[in-house]
């Protein structure tokens, strides 16, 4: 082994869990490294959504954080949703704080305030290979240079793909509970509102949905996305899925006939919170998409991404004042994350199974949103 660069926390992974963990540090007063495979700004494959629990989470860490995205320019405030099924509109205001904002954009603002914040050190162009436990820290290698990290505490930040998950916690992919997306920007799409997000509904194609978000640009985030196991079942090309879904929804092929493709159709995983998985160990910890956090109905995970850092870092702070990095002083972080968002996250995994099993239940959904008091309930709960 060469020279090794020593920190008491390593961060593998610098999208808005990794830099929400670096942020919530920042006065821990502990060395720490945040990793990324790529360059800032860079782009990430995600439906651009930022939801109200992940604007709390910056508040928390630091009013200060928050005010500065309230002023960061390259955003759309929504304030409803929009679901459309059949010939049926059903509208939901929400009732947290919540935009719209392109990935590229919005990961370089938090990566941006971990620079300017906080005296994180930051790797870019890093792609981390194998990580060896032992006695006395964790060690990572980088693949590309070879030089070598060392650290008490491991956070895996890396995503739908985390290689940190992969080797720290035995981490599969399990098609029941992943959803295989896709996602396009376009221009021109009609029928769209600054401050709605559009869902469409289309019975040939349960279980799966159709998002169009509006973007500050007046380009339009459109995207569709299945469960990963029935995509197999069904050996569906999901990109041609895709545009079937919006040729044969006459809403959409209305709203689509003049609109204009810009760039790729790209694919990317959601690793659901629909099964509860390992989310720590002896010392490390997993946050964000790494630790299967997405939202089973809606499929957002940054609001969680976000929230899990925070208790993450909180965590963290907690084993180094107690000098105890082992797994079962860790579980305090599974515990109270959970705490937070388990009942949540079993609800809506209950919703995720039984609708495309009872599609009557839509109807009944749609009925029930008539009643003032009751769609005030709906919302209050679920945006």
């Amino acid at each position: 082994m060469g020279e090794v660069i020593t920190y008491d926390v390593i961060i593998v992974g610098a999208g808005p869990a990794g830099c929400t963990c670096a942020l919530a540090l920042k006065n821990a007063n502990l060395k720490v490294a945040l990793f990324d495979k790529n360059s800032f700004p860079r782009d990430k494959v995600c439906g651009d959504a930022i939801p109200s629990r992940a604007i709390k989470t910056l508040n928390n860490i630091s009013p200060q954080f928050g005010e500065a995205f309230k002023s960061f320019k390259e955003k759309y405030v929504t304030t409803k949703t929009r679901m459309f099924y059949g010939k049926r509109l059903m509208n939901f205001e929400w009732v947290g704080e919540a935009y719209t904002c392109a990935r590229i954009d919005f990961d370089n603002f938090l990566f941006s305030l971990v620079r300017n914040n906080t005296s994180t050190d930051v790797y870019q162009n890093t792609s981390m290979g194998d990580v060896v436990m032992e006695e006395n820290g964790a060690y990572i290698k980088d693949k590309k240079n070879g030089s070598v990290y060392k650290a008490k505490m491991i956070v895996g930040a890396d995503g739908a793909h985390s290689v940190v998950a992969k080797q720290l916690a035995n981490r599969t992919l399990d098609r029941k509970h992943h959803v295989g997306s896709v996602r396009a920007y376009y221009s021109n799409v009609s029928n769209t509102l600054n401050n709605t997000t559009d869902i469409y509904l289309n019975k040939k194609f349960f279980p799966s949905y159709l998002w169009v978000f509006p973007l500050h640009d007046n380009t339009a985030n459109v995207g569709f996305g299945m469960l990963s196991s029935e995509i197999a079942k069904r050996k569906l090309n999901i990109k041609k899925t895709f545009h079937e879904f919006i040729a044969e929804t006459p809403e959409l092929a209305e709203r689509f006939k003049d609109a204009t493709q810009l760039g790729e159709l790209e694919g990317f995983g959601l690793p659901l919170g629909s099964k509860r998985v390992q989310v720590s160990g002896d010392k490390f910890i997993l946050i964000g998409d790494a630790a299967s956090l997405i939202d089973p109905t809606s499929g957002q995970g940054i609001g969680n991404a976000m929230l899990s850092a925070k208790l993450a870092a909180d965590q963290i702070g907690r084993c180094f004042k107690e000098n105890n990095f082992s797994a079962g002083f860790i579980q305090q972080y599974d515990k109270k994350l959970y705490k937070e968002i388990g009942v949540e996250m079993k609800l809506k995994s209950f919703v995720q199974r039984i609708v495309p099993k009872m599609p009557f239940l839509i109807d009944w959904y749609y009925w029930v949103t008539r009643s003032a008091t009751l769609k005030k309930l709906l919302q209050n709960k679920w945006y």
